[in-house]
């Protein structure tokens, strides 16, 4: 069951993007979103070349936190979304960094995606919820 609704959660995640997103997101950038990303922060790195984060939102619950952010890629002179980021902070557990790639990515990124979403465990429901939650509320209506 929850599986199905992790599922249904990354269908209407992927179609909510599909507009908005530019270009696919490319494994090099899927990596820096999951894992360069809080390299850079706490070591105190400069930002990688030719890419911008902006925060979007920080969504609390009482047990979590998810806070949104846009990876753009620049190129020549001009900005393009090469990537979501949503930090996943739950209370007694390690942060996660989740990339929200362009769906029109290749499988391989989908799939590393798709895991990030659901692993199996049964806190993953209050995860899908609050993910969900905070990228409903940056749409473009």
């Amino acid at each position: 069951m929850k599986k199905g609704i992790a599922f249904i959660q990354i269908i209407m995640g992927l179609m909510i993007f599909s507009p908005i997103l530019n270009g696919q997101t490319t494994l090099e950038e899927y990596n820096y979103v999951t894992k360069g990303y809080k390299v850079q922060i706490e070591s105190g790195l400069d930002m990688k070349k030719g890419y911008e984060f902006v925060s979007i939102d920080t969504i609390t619950t009482r047990i979590a936190t998810a806070e949104m952010k846009t990876l753009y890629r620049i190129k020549d002179n001009k900005k393009e979304i090469a990537a979501y980021l949503i930090i996943y902070d739950r209370t007694n557990r390690t942060t996660e960094y989740i990339c929200v790639p362009n769906p029109k990515s290749n499988d391989e990124i989908m799939q590393k995606y798709f895991t990030a979403l659901w692993d199996g465990v049964s806190e993953t429901s209050s995860k899908g919820q609050l993910i969900s939650y905070i990228i409903s509320k940056h749409l473009k209506w």
